[in-house]
């Protein structure tokens, strides 16, 4: 059973706002168009695992989407969380639009 659904998030619907009502022209529509892909290529990556939950039986299986949790001040977020009797699962998904490069020194990827 799906108790939290996935939705568009609101950066996403904030970039395409912006993409449409600026003319084609402007500065930033290069840089915004950039990250929107980016954003959105993310997105269609987590969407893709809903496929493959939907073959589980719903009434064995708690499914919620995009949680923000909080401990103590601090917040995290998990792009899936699949909860049944006997285990929960972390569902974290990658889908990486343009070029992306590890930095040695800050061990991140960016």
């Amino acid at each position: 059973m799906i108790v939290k659904e996935r939705k568009v998030p609101l950066s996403i619907l904030k970039l395409r706002a912006l993409a449409h009502r600026l003319p084609q022209s402007h500065p930033k529509i290069p840089s915004i168009m950039n990250e929107l892909k980016k954003r959105e290529a993310g997105f269609k990556g987590e969407s893709a695992i809903d496929f493959p939950l939907s073959f589980l039986e719903p009434k064995n299986y708690f499914i919620f989407h995009d949680l923000r949790l909080q401990d103590q001040s601090r917040f995290f977020q998990m792009d899936t969380l699949l909860v049944s009797k006997k285990f929960a699962l972390i569902i974290e998904v990658k889908n990486i639009a343009g070029s992306i490069y590890f930095d040695p020194h800050f061990n991140q990827l960016i």
